[in-house]
Parts: structure tokens; sequence; C-alpha cells
């Protein structure tokens, strides 16, 4: 009798940890799960090993901020939030590697991060099959979200980019752009609408100038910006570091043009590397998805402040308020479904989901899905870099 009894507490065990073992996340085939009540594992896979390490680092802050507002506040849809921090390195293979740890060894049932496109479409390889939310806060790709189901963006589609770009450059009176792209997604796709776009504005682009993405040599791409006669330069690389070497290597080549890109070509890690070139150059502008005047924006950037640099405001790349919001969607509709994280269900929140001002984006402007699986439509923001801050360009 003792061993049929033995027997059957052992199969109660069993039964009791299996069930539990289910309540922690979607399984390895990515169903998701209701879990409710349970610890909810969140992926934040970013690349703390990179030329973009230093915002990768500020994007990892804002997601921890932001689960401790939300686990404060009742957790979402009465689910504690946990993060969980992953190096990708910025690298498709390892971005593949450390998104099936998430999902299958670590039990994530979702994932906020990502900075590049290279990171991005590597992640969806793993979600989208196992209908897995994924929410990125940094890549603006086209093809980032080309038949995406349960992959959003936390921000700007590209083609935004070359709309207000061509904006600012008329208002500046600048004539002869050329484009400086790297051979990324980012920059092998968007030079031609840039192009495109100048044309259409009564410009008269000087073409583009190529190289390889993580270059360690600017030298002839430089020179060939140098022969082009332009007078002013759109950079369009996914990597700061290679901002700061392009704007390096054009002050010791006696280039001296405007430079006009996206925001990692003030990103810590390009200030790092460009050196001096920020003061020598005629003219940085940059385009971010944030507005530093905006009230929620002040609000996060204070509370960041306090919780990782003892109460003094840094600069924050763009990023770190997109991932925070990315969070407090997660929340919002976590909230809709009671902490179920089925993929489907997400969906049906996500598309369904009110519009809603957040930390980034230009004030007054509305996070929303109802449209597209980017959250924005033409709400950047232009900054001229002056004094070693970005300051914010009227209209």
């Amino acid at each position: 009798m003792k061993r049929i009894h033995a027997t059957a507490a052992g199969l109660s065990a069993l039964l009791l940890l299996l069930s539990a073992s289910a309540c922690g996340g979607g399984d390895e085939t990515g169903e998701g799960g209701e879990g409710r009540g349970a610890d909810l594992v969140v992926a934040v896979p970013v690349p703390l090993t990179s030329g973009n390490s230093a915002a990768a680092q500020m994007m990892l802050n804002a997601a921890k901020l932001a689960v401790k507002d939300i686990n404060a506040g009742g957790g979402a849809g009465g689910r504690n939030l946990v993060v969980k921090e992953y190096d990708d390195k910025l690298s498709p293979d390892e971005s593949v590697k450390v998104a099936q740890r998430a999902v299958t060894v670590d039990k994530a049932e979702a994932i906020v991060g990502a900075y590049t496109t290279i990171e991005g479409l590597a992640i969806r390889q793993v979600t989208e099959p196992r209908k897995i939310l994924f929410l990125n806060p940094s890549t603006i790709s086209p093809a980032f979200l080309d038949k995406a189901v349960y992959t959003y963006r936390v921000g700007h589609d590209q083609r935004d980019y070359p709309v207000q770009m061509m904006e600012l450059l008329t208002k500046l009176g600048y004539k002869k752009p050329v484009v400086l792209a790297d051979d990324g997604p980012t920059g092998a796709t968007l030079f031609g609408p840039i192009e495109e776009a100048a044309k259409a504005a009564g410009l008269q682009p000087a073409g583009t100038v190529k190289y390889a993405l993580n270059a360690t040599d600017l030298s002839g791409p430089i020179a060939e910006i140098k022969r082009s006669g332009a007078d002013s330069v759109i950079a369009i690389g996914s990597s700061a570091a290679d901002a700061g070497l392009a704007m390096k290597t054009m002050v010791e080549q006696g280039v001296q043009t405007p430079v006009l890109g996206f925001s990692s070509l003030i990103a810590p890690d390009a200030l790092k590397i460009g050196g001096d070139a920020f003061t020598k150059l005629p003219a940085i502008y940059t385009f971010s998805n944030m507005q530093p005047s905006k009230p929620q924006y002040q609000e996060f950037a204070k509370k960041y402040a306090a919780e990782y640099n003892n109460g003094a405001e840094v600069a924050l790349v763009e990023q770190a308020g997109a991932t925070y919001d990315a969070f407090m969607i997660l929340d919002k509709v976590l909230d809709q479904t009671g902490g179920d994280t089925d993929g489907d269900k997400l969906v049906q929140a996500l598309d369904g989901m009110a519009p809603v001002e957040g930390v980034s984006g230009r004030q007054s402007c509305q996070m929303s899905f109802k449209e597209s699986h980017s959250a924005f439509k033409l709400c950047l923001v232009a900054f001229k870099f002056e004094n070693g801050k970005p300051v914010e360009q009227a209209g």
C-alpha cells in the first residue's frame, strides 16, 4: 500500500510541476499561454557589444524603468513583468540564437528590443511562427514589417524620413545633397527614395556614395563625396560608430559641408569616435522620434536620471523613450487580454488600441496601429547639434 501511495504522490507532484511550468509562458511551439497571475518574462535583445553599445544600454535601462513603473501599478493584466536581457551583438546569427533561447529556455512571452533591421529581421524568424508579440522601438526599414502579423514598430517607417529631410534642406537653402549610405537593410533601400524626394523638391542630388556597415576606414567614400561637389551630406547608416568615423574623416579630408541624418549621428558612440569633428563641421542636423521639450518626455527623462544617473539628466537616444513606450503599450494590451499572451488576442488588442500619446514622437502626435504596424506617421523632430547637445529646430 505504501508503494502505491508513494507512486500516486509522485504523479500528483509531477502534475503540479507540469501545471506550474505551463503557467510560465508560451511553450516551444510559441502558442503563448494565459498564465494569469504568474510572472511574465519579456525578452529585451539589444546590441550591448557593438558600435551602438551606449544606445543599447539606454534601451535596456528604459525597459527596466518601464517595468518598475508597471509593476508598481499592479502589473500588466494582473501579471508582474520580468525583464530578461540579451546581447545580440548586432549580428543576425546571434539575434536568432538569443531569441530562440528567450522563448524556448527562458519562456519569454513577448519581446521588446532590437536596434537595427539586421537584428529585427533575425528575431522575427523566431517570433512570427510561434505567434509571439515582438515590439520594436528602433528599426525603420519597411522590410522589417513585410507580411508581419505579430511584429510591430513603436516608431516610424523609413519612408517618412525623405519627406521631412527635404523640407529641412529646402528651408536651409541647400541644393545639391549627396547620400552616404551603408550596405545594411536601411542604407541599401533608403538612398533611392531620398534621391527621388530631393528631385521632387526641386533639388539636384549628387548621387549616392556607399560603404560597408561597421567600416574601419571611410577614406575612400569620403574622397568620393569631396569629388561630387555636393553642398550637403545625408548620412543614412545604421551604426553610430560609422557615423562618427565618417564625420571625423570628412574633417581630415577637408570636406566642409553640413551633415544631415538619423539620431545615430549624435549618439554617444558617434560622439566618442568623431571627437572634435562635431565642432569643426559647418552644421550637423538630425531627425529623431522624440521632442525633449514635450512634457511626457521631460517626465521620463527626469525619472531616468533619478534611476540611473544620480539625478543628473543625460542626453538620451530616441530609442530609450520608444522602448519605454513599447512597454506601456504592452501593459495596455495585456490589461485588455487579462494577462493572456496569446498572439492573436494581443494583435486584436493592438489593432483596436485607441490612439495614445507617449514619451516619444512630436508633441500632440499619437501612437496608433489602426492603419499599419508602425505607431507613428510624420512625427519626427528636426535638431541641430550645438554646443554639445541637440537643439530643436522650429517648424
